[in-house]
């Protein structure tokens, strides 16, 4: 019998934006894999020697223990010696802004996280760090809820303008175009560029750009064909599609599945 019932709770922290994936990797070939961009911010609490990262932003080769960055519109490649062990959360921008009380915007490419709160970082290390793999989970939903509890009401401080757009960029799975988001805001372009900016690190043709692959890549991993999905995404043509795919990524689409299929190969 559990001592409180944090089930609710626990569902506001989920429909605030938030998705939590404990990960254990071992007695694989050591080498690398890609972080991909995404519509997420992914937050990464590492429990072995530390997450080794080159990529935009990084001067050199870096190493982070509970490391979290922008919104992301080109990939890292992640370094291993054959075993990764430790949760990966996904916020969703306005989750950011509900934990630590910070835009999107403001972050820079990666950091480690007790720069913007050192008791948060420590309480979620130590909790996901006492528990084995299967109760990982869990005890990150538990640090959740104790830190949001008294912030669910919204992203407070965000401009309405500049979530708004955002929601309507993620309901149109990035095929809108800025004319379309402009005339639904009511503003001009370069006022609804400036906050849109501000909040999330990027103009709205951008984000539009981010969400869109991020929708393709999805759907390619499902197994849905590059056609298909250019076809469904609003792409010129399939070129079109690998052109984007390869911005993101360094890869076209093909290619691309194929190494993800191969990047964590037996030792």
């Amino acid at each position: 019998m559990e001592l409180r019932d944090v089930r609710g709770l626990t569902d506001a922290v989920r429909s605030a934006g938030v998705d939590v994936v404990p990960y254990e990797i071992t007695h694989v070939a050591p080498g690398t894999h890609l972080g991909i961009p995404s519509s997420t911010v992914t937050l990464i609490v590492d429990l072995c020697d530390g997450l080794d990262l080159t990529g935009p932003g990084l001067p050199r080769r870096t190493t982070f223990t509970c490391g979290i960055g922008e919104l992301h519109r080109e990939a890292f490649t992640v370094h291993h010696d054959g075993t990764q062990i430790g949760v990966q959360l996904d916020l969703t921008p306005g989750a950011v802004r509900r934990l630590f009380g910070v835009p999107v915007g403001e972050l820079p490419s990666m950091l480690e996280l007790d720069r913007i709160d050192a008791g948060f970082t420590r309480r979620l290390r130590d909790a996901v760090g006492e528990v084995p793999h299967p109760a990982r989970r869990r005890a990150a939903f538990d640090v959740l809820v104790d830190q949001m509890s008294g912030r669910l009401a919204g992203p407070v401080g965000a401009d309405p303008d500049a979530v708004r757009t955002w929601r309507q960029i993620l309901r149109t799975h990035g095929t809108v175009t800025v004319s379309q988001l402009v005339e639904q805001s009511g503003w001009s372009a370069r006022r609804l560029t400036g906050v849109f900016t501000a909040e999330f690190g990027m103009g709205p043709k951008q984000a539009a750009r981010l969400v869109r692959f991020d929708t393709a890549r999805r759907r390619l991993e499902s197994g849905r064909s590059p056609g298909d999905v250019a076809a469904d995404l609003g792409f010129a043509d399939q070129a079109h599609l690998t052109r984007e795919f390869t911005a993101f990524t360094g890869l076209p689409p093909t290619r691309f599945l194929r190494v993800r299929a191969s990047e964590f190969a037996a030792e």
